[in-house]
């Protein structure tokens, strides 16, 4: 037994509640009415959107489509990464593109050691499995690149520093990538640690109204878990590592025009 479906009036009507948030923004006057319509609105359109592709996807269940499906999940990742951290698409989307694609190759490769084969290729596994760790890969890496590359920036006289003690290239960069990266785990060991108390995780609620019993939506919540935590902490460490070889010149400056503004 699956979801039951709803009407389309009943949801249009529901989503009347976004009222709510907009009187409070006219209250406080806070200027993002717009872009909150804006991005309800795109939201609505690319689900509809995307639904359409996956019920043809879904219906073909070719393993090289549905990888294709998954990579151009990634590169609108590296798109929405590196322009939402403000920095310059040119100069780092093949570093973030590689890290997004080993971080993925390596988890889905350990999906292995729980599922077949066939079914780790399956559109009905591959697609949704994919989007939400690519959805969390996203997250943790525009906090990192933002923090570890404006960090560089504001704070060019520490990192000289390290370098004139006779620190490496490498050990100079370590602390603002430990600055970064733990900004970018943090929220994330948060929701963790409270998952089951504090929140009751998408998969595990989409299983249960999927029609799986609790202990089958439990086991899968865990792997997803471990998926995410693991790949959003490897892509977002490996994207400064591949970056910083296109961000830095041979006398470890920053190069001009890495940020969009």
């Amino acid at each position: 037994m699956g979801a039951k479906a709803i009407n389309l009036f009943s949801l249009a009507t529901f989503s009347l509640l976004l009222l709510v948030p907009i009187s409070v923004f006219l209250f406080l006057r806070i200027p993002r009415i717009r872009a909150l319509l804006i991005a309800h609105i795109r939201m609505v359109a690319q689900l509809f959107l995307v639904g359409l592709y996956l019920e043809t996807i879904f219906r073909i269940n070719h393993p090289l489509i549905n990888l294709a499906w998954i990579l151009i999940m990634i590169a609108v990742a590296c798109t929405a990464a590196t322009s939402q951290s403000g920095l310059r698409l040119r100069r780092f989307f093949l570093p973030l593109g590689t890290a997004y694609l080993i971080s993925m190759a390596a988890i889905f490769g350990a999906f292995f050691i729980v599922l077949e084969p066939r079914t780790v290729f399956s559109a009905r596994y591959l697609i949704p499995l994919g989007g939400m760790i690519l959805g969390n890969i996203l997250r943790s890496n525009v906090i990192t690149l933002d923090r570890y590359f404006h960090g560089l920036q504001k704070r060019p006289e520490e990192f000289i520093t390290h370098l004139s003690m006779g620190a490496t290239p490498w050990e100079a960069r370590k602390p603002f990538m430990a600055d970064a990266l733990k900004a970018a785990v943090s929220p994330q060991i948060a929701t963790v640690a409270t998952m089951g108390l504090v929140s009751l995780p998408g998969m595990m609620t989409g299983q249960i109204l999927g029609g799986n019993s609790p202990s089958v939506a439990i086991q899968y919540q865990i792997l997803i878990m471990v998926a995410i935590f693991t790949t959003a902490t490897v892509s977002a460490f490996l994207g400064m590592v591949f970056a910083s070889r296109r961000a830095f010149d041979g006398y470890q400056r920053l190069r001009p025009g890495l940020f969009r503004h």
